[in-house]
């Protein structure tokens, strides 16, 4: 694994690979493909790599397998606080007209132009993997989307939207005022109250990094700014853009799923049968690099594999 950060639209971002670095480009033995995992929000790429890990083990070596998360979600180094440009002046940087720039951007710049192109997205990201779409040299690379969990339309409508914007959003000052304490307390006293709190709400120890990434109160506005423009934004489903790269497409929807509640998967399928989507029957949560990283990471990483094998034969 190789993490490390590097600018992206004008915006210090965290990169984590595997296999090989993004500036390496990709191995010349003739596999051209590539994976791109799009993070949800918070979007934090080490919350995804227990999941990469998984990829990693299923695909052959030579595959490179690249994690990004969302413009300033992660906490800026200590030795430079100021590194991101302030959200204030560059608003346009961190919502998701910035964000979708973003994505669009480090395909441009480190994705050769010979090479296939697997996207992997989950909860938001999945919005912003369809809206690259639009860009058809990006297109054209693109093998397959897989969606998961994805929040592709009426976000604030389903239960956890509401609760998102009738409470969450309404105390957001208050919980960066707290995350501000936060990080007044010595480095060791907050991994020991984010494994407590881990505890009580089912996070992993091995995701202890990730919160500690964003329990900030930089990243954390960031992370509100763009989940308060997601309920505003992602309302209808794209149907022109499903018709039209359909067969590109892998959708799987929670059963017991806040976000995208069953309704939306059957709706989904009422409009386009034929479409590559699924219900999921295992438990699996919309959260589920948590909890089913390593089971949604084996499930992916044999979907890859067969559709590697079907181009090659």
């Amino acid at each position: 694994m190789h993490r490390a950060t590097i600018p992206v639209n004008n915006v210090p971002t965290e990169i984590i690979t595997y296999n090989r670095w993004v500036e390496e480009g990709i191995a010349m033995n003739g596999k051209n493909d590539i994976v791109i995992i799009i993070t949800g929000n918070p979007g934090v790429p080490a919350f995804y790599e227990e999941f990469a890990k998984q990829l990693q083990l299923k695909l052959p070596s030579e595959i490179p397998i690249w994690v990004i998360g969302h413009t300033g979600h992660t906490k800026p180094p200590d030795n430079v606080p100021d590194c991101y440009p302030d959200t204030k002046t560059f608003r346009h940087l961190y919502d998701l007209k910035g964000n979708l720039e973003h994505k669009a951007e480090f395909i441009k710049k480190y994705v050769p132009p010979n090479a296939k192109i697997h996207l992997v997205a989950h909860s938001i990201g999945s919005w912003f993997t369809m809206n690259l779409l639009r860009d058809k040299g990006i297109a054209d690379k693109v093998v397959k989307c897989y969606l998961l969990f994805p929040t592709i339309e009426r976000m604030a409508e389903s239960p956890c939207g509401q609760f998102l914007t009738n409470i969450i959003l309404r105390i957001a000052a208050f919980i960066m005022f707290m995350a501000w304490i936060f990080t007044l307390f010595p480095h060791i006293v907050q991994v020991i109250l984010v494994r407590i709190f881990g505890l009580f709400y089912g996070i992993p120890t091995n995701c202890t990094d990730a919160v500690l990434q964003m329990v900030h109160p930089i990243p954390l506005k960031r992370i509100f700014l763009l989940a308060k423009q997601e309920m505003i934004v992602v309302k209808d489903l794209d149907n022109d853009l499903i018709s039209q790269h359909k067969k590109k497409l892998f959708l799987y929807y929670g059963s017991k799923d806040g976000w995208t509640p069953i309704r939306y998967y059957e709706d989904l399928k009422a409009k386009f049968p034929d479409v590559d989507a699924h219900l999921d029957r295992r438990g699996f949560q919309h959260s589920f690099v948590l909890k089913n990283a390593v089971e949604v990471g084996k499930m992916i990483g044999d979907l890859i594999n067969e559709s590697i094998s079907s181009k090659i034969t």
